[in-house]
């Protein structure tokens, strides 16, 4: 999900708000980095509230979207292969086309999650992930440790906890071992989202000379990583201290 090496030093660091690329300084690449992770954030969450205004449960909702549903399922996973693996072979516009489309597709995906949980609930669980993922990537955007590595051991971990979340469903579904899997993946994407933001600073720094266009699909790759941290946080967040409809 998330690699890089490192090759950050102090002096680098230092020079960060000094740096510009093509004439655009690092506080306006990591400005437009986010702009791009709020608006599909909204998309998500827009289109997500929106639909559960038409349904009154799950199972309605499945029922009258089955063929929504599946095709949003199948649609988000030809989404990341394109924007992980095509992005820097696809021109700007169409990039951030793609982007905008995953976004309104994850809308669909997340709604019936939205609609297992009070309305109320949903809005303060959505306010203290964003308090949160807040403080988290301050931290990592500010600080001057090199947390390169930091990524294949999340990989590793997130990888782990998902096979044995396989193997749970089948074997050991229990609310405790639900609770244990939850924490872990929150540690987990806690995690991913102090890397993200790190390593947005060495992407600006290893592109800091090259071609504008090439630095603005950059910019939506990491608005990606960014937006699918918080959406993780979020649900995870959301299933341990949401509070279920009757």
């Amino acid at each position: 999900m998330n690699n890089g090496n490192g090759f950050f030093n102090n002096s680098s660091y230092n020079s960060y708000s000094n740096t510009y690329t093509q004439g655009i300084s690092f506080s306006e690449y990591i400005a437009k980095t986010y702009l791009w992770m709020f608006l599909g954030l909204g998309i998500t969450f827009g289109l997500s509230f929106f639909m559960t205004l038409k349904s009154a449960s799950v199972v309605d909702f499945i029922a009258d979207n089955f063929e929504l549903y599946m095709g949003g399922v199948i649609a988000s996973l030809i989404f990341v292969v394109i924007i992980g693996f095509l992005v820097y072979k696809l021109p700007p516009l169409a990039a951030k086309i793609i982007f905008i489309l995953y976004s309104a597709d994850m809308g669909i995906i997340l709604t019936p999650t939205l609609l297992l949980y009070e309305f109320g609930s949903v809005i303060g669980v959505f306010a203290a992930t964003a308090g949160i993922y807040l403080v988290l990537a301050l931290i990592g955007l500010t600080t001057q440790r090199d947390m390169s590595k930091l990524g294949s051991v999340l990989g590793i971990s997130l990888f782990g906890i998902l096979i044995y979340s396989l193997i749970s469903y089948f074997f050991i579904r229990t609310p405790f071992n639900d609770l244990i899997i939850n924490i872990v993946v929150i540690v987990i994407f806690m995690g991913f989202t102090i890397f993200d933001n790190f390593k947005i600073r060495k992407e600006f720094q290893r592109l800091q000379y090259a071609d504008t266009q090439l630095l603005e699909k950059a910019s939506i790759l990491s608005a990606l990583s960014l937006y699918m941290d918080y959406v993780n946080l979020f649900i995870r967040i959301l299933a341990i201290f949401g509070k279920r409809r009757d």
